[in-house]
């Protein structure tokens, strides 16, 4: 067995200790009654059984999840324990909130604007409701008219929203949360200046949880070969970084004192993010402090 077999094996153990701790069952459960909560509404609403959303039960409900935690860091880290399982459209839609939420949080946003921001992240991706099940769990490459439902999911989910008495920056996340600031996404091929700033934040956090998030396809990735991922994505200004900055800067320092595992096999603990590389903070390995950027070849792996 080798050295790298042996910490895989520590690691899988401490994963399995954190789920059987109370804590993190008693958020799980609530994650899990908030998702169900979000997809009866929804459902409601798209079959014409209520005539509107009951968009402050949602709200009440994202939020009472982050603050039963010790602190908005206790709640980030507990979010990314529940990603061994492929998460459905509403836990990822529930992710997206709290990420939202914790933004705001993170910019000391006022908080009526951080509420309408939650409920943007909730709402986004209303629209995959319209789409069959076996197309968005399939495991295998879509075909060109699969990928093309898909596609179509924002401006349904705008559609479905209109109606709504709610702010319009939420209506304008579901339809605008996957245009690119360089014009490259969809559905309308939009370009920073004409996509609405809290559509351009939903997009930021939409993206981080779906590839940290466990899929039929992959397991989750690594928060810090996301950011990476990101980072270099950015190089083509695809993101506002007015909001990307801010974004992975709350994510980076909500690691910080957290163990990791690096591709080298060696352990370390994060003490400061790096604002030029965000992918590469400063470690502490045993008495020594490493920065990342020096070491070309070494990454993080893993969370311990």
């Amino acid at each position: 067995m080798t050295k790298q077999d042996n910490t895989a094996g520590e690691l899988s153990k401490l994963i399995e200790k954190v789920r059987n701790t109370g804590a993190y069952c008693h958020f799980n459960e609530a994650v899990m009654q908030s998702a169900k909560l979000l997809e009866n509404s929804l459902s409601s609403f798209i079959t014409n059984i209520d005539e509107d959303l009951t968009s402050n039960d949602l709200l009440n409900q994202t939020k009472e999840i982050i603050v039963m935690s010790e602190n908005p860091l206790h709640t980030f880290h507990v979010l990314h324990k529940i990603r061994k399982y492929d998460d459905a459209t509403f836990i990822h839609s529930l992710n997206v909130a709290i990420l939202c939420n914790l933004y705001g949080q993170w910019t000391n946003m006022p908080q009526e604007e951080c509420d309408v921001l939650t409920l943007a992240g909730l709402l986004h991706d209303v629209g995959k409701m319209k789409i069959p099940e076996e197309i968005i769990k399939k495991p295998g490459s879509l075909t060109e008219e699969e990928f093309n439902e898909v596609k179509n999911h924002p401006r349904r989910g705008y559609l479905l929203l209109e109606s709504l008495h709610i702010d319009d920056r939420i209506k304008k996340a579901a339809l605008q949360h996957h245009e690119r600031c360089d014009g490259s996404g969809y559905p309308d091929g939009l370009v920073s200046e004409q996509i609405d700033d809290f559509a351009k934040i939903v997009a930021i956090a939409d993206i981080y949880d779906a590839l940290t998030s466990a899929r039929v396809y992959r397991g989750p990735l690594c928060p810090f070969a996301v950011i990476d991922m990101i980072e270099k994505d950015n190089q083509q200004k695809k993101f506002d970084s007015r909001f990307l900055i801010p974004f992975l800067t709350g994510i980076v320092r909500s690691f910080i004192g957290c163990e990791v595992l690096l591709s080298d096999g060696r352990k370390a603990k994060i003490l400061k993010e790096n604002t030029d590389q965000f992918a590469k903070p400063i470690v502490q390995i045993g008495q020594e402090q490493i920065d990342l950027q020096n070491e070309k070849e070494c990454v993080i792996q893993s969370l311990i």
